[in-house]
């Protein structure tokens, strides 16, 4: 997924930093990779090799539910 196209969509500004925070911690637990092909080329989001630990099957984050209970 085109990173530009995923801001673009988020409906206001408040809603494009909780999603920007939200990749933020996605990249930190290796659940999704931003890769870049060259330089000023588009960053694109890539699915992590942790991503299904990372995710239930419900698609909740594992790891941010069980810090915040």
């Amino acid at each position: 997924m085109n990173l530009i196209q995923f801001f673009e969509a988020c409906a206001s500004r408040h809603a494009m930093i909780v999603a920007f925070l939200a990749v933020l911690e996605m990249v930190k637990l290796q659940a999704v990779l931003l890769v870049q092909e060259k330089q000023f080329g588009e960053i694109l989001v890539k699915r992590g090799k942790a991503f299904d630990l990372v995710f239930d099957e419900n698609g909740a984050i594992r790891q941010v539910d069980e810090e915040y209970r």
